[in-house]
């Protein structure tokens, strides 16, 4: 089966330094399918990070965001009760075995296996 996706572009999860990554195809279906599902633009705070990107942010020298398996987002109107709504179904979707999922502040981090890695996405179709 393929599956097309819709609300993302291979450019919303590059390094913001360096411009380069490629996330999991796993990781960029599930955010569509997030994004279906809520209704309202998702927005990706962070997707691949190269090294010299990941250890400014703070983030773990085992992060998965280094292998283009994870992905912070945020909707458009992160506080109040849209804010809880939008955590709840995003935790009812990502409670799947293997899958990373943090509540932050204004933020949510969602992350795949990391054996997903092997399979990145450059845009276009997904095969499932």
């Amino acid at each position: 089966m393929n599956y097309k996706i819709e609300y993302f572009s291979s450019s919303e999860f590059l390094c913001p330094c360096c411009k380069k990554g490629s996330p999991a195809a796993l990781l960029v279906l599930w955010c569509d399918l997030l994004r279906r599902s809520w209704g309202d633009p998702i927005i990706v705070n962070s997707g691949w990070r190269c090294e010299p990107h990941n250890k400014e942010v703070g983030g773990s020298q085992t992060s998965r965001h280094k292998i283009g398996c994870a992905a912070d987002c945020r909707i458009t109107d992160a506080q109040g009760q849209r804010w809880l709504e939008f955590v709840a179904m995003a935790e009812g979707l990502c409670s799947v075995p293997g899958f990373e999922f943090r509540v932050y502040k204004t933020f949510v981090h969602i992350a795949v296996p990391r054996e997903e890695s092997a399979r990145q996405w450059n845009g276009g179709i997904i095969s499932i």
